[in-house]
């Protein structure tokens, strides 16, 4: 319930792996919440953040999902590459 207004909720049933299931109760009993509020939370900053529409590449957010490996040079950032490529003939 958020402030005084009741929110109208679904029963769902979701199998989680033992594990990850233990990590949501550790971390709820930490925040003197329920492991059930951490999922819902998760679930809907998940549907957020990939539900809506894209509307330009710029509106993706990989921050999640790409990560360098340890000691890695970021190529965007690394302009090294940009002779190699282009001194290979290839026209843009």
């Amino acid at each position: 319930m958020i402030g005084t207004t009741k929110i109208k909720m679904k029963p769902v049933t979701l199998y989680l792996p033992d594990q990850l299931y233990v990590k949501y109760q550790l971390q709820a009993a930490r925040c003197g919440g329920t492991a059930a509020e951490l999922v819902r939370n998760a679930m809907e900053l998940y549907a957020e953040e990939n539900f809506g529409a894209k509307k330009s590449l710029s509106d993706l957010c990989f921050e999640r999902t790409v990560r360098l490996k340890s000691g890695a040079k970021d190529f965007i950032s690394d302009s090294s590459w940009r002779e190699d490529f282009l001194s290979s003939g290839v026209r843009i």
